[in-house]
């Protein structure tokens, strides 16, 4: 389930999408920045650890998907099926439940 979504435009070619997750039981963050050019930008799915910091478990540069995005967008359209790949990618990297959780709490 997304409980937070943001998209924010920069400069010339530059937006961001940043996504929260609640999901298997774990916090994920995917955030998809695409810059004018394409070593610049990334794609990266982190998880919040039980110390409430940001563990990165997943990532796709962007040199894989920098030119199937618009120099400029409205809204994030664009950047969603990167978002959605690196999440999936995530989803399957982390055991289910997770490590942290005590079941029945």
């Amino acid at each position: 389930m997304i409980v937070d979504e943001v998209f924010h435009q920069g400069g010339h070619g530059t937006y961001e999408l940043t996504r929260v997750h609640h999901t298997d039981g774990y916090v994920l963050r995917v955030r998809v920045c695409r810059d004018s050019y394409a070593t610049q930008s990334t794609a990266v799915a982190e998880v919040l650890t039980p110390l409430f910091t940001w563990t990165t478990i997943a990532s796709s540069p962007g040199g894989g998907w920098h030119r199937t995005t618009p120099t400029a967008s409205p809204d994030a359209t664009p950047l969603i099926p990167v978002a959605d790949e690196v999440l999936q990618r995530a989803r399957r990297i982390l055991p289910v439940p997770p490590p942290f959780i005590t079941p029945g709490r």
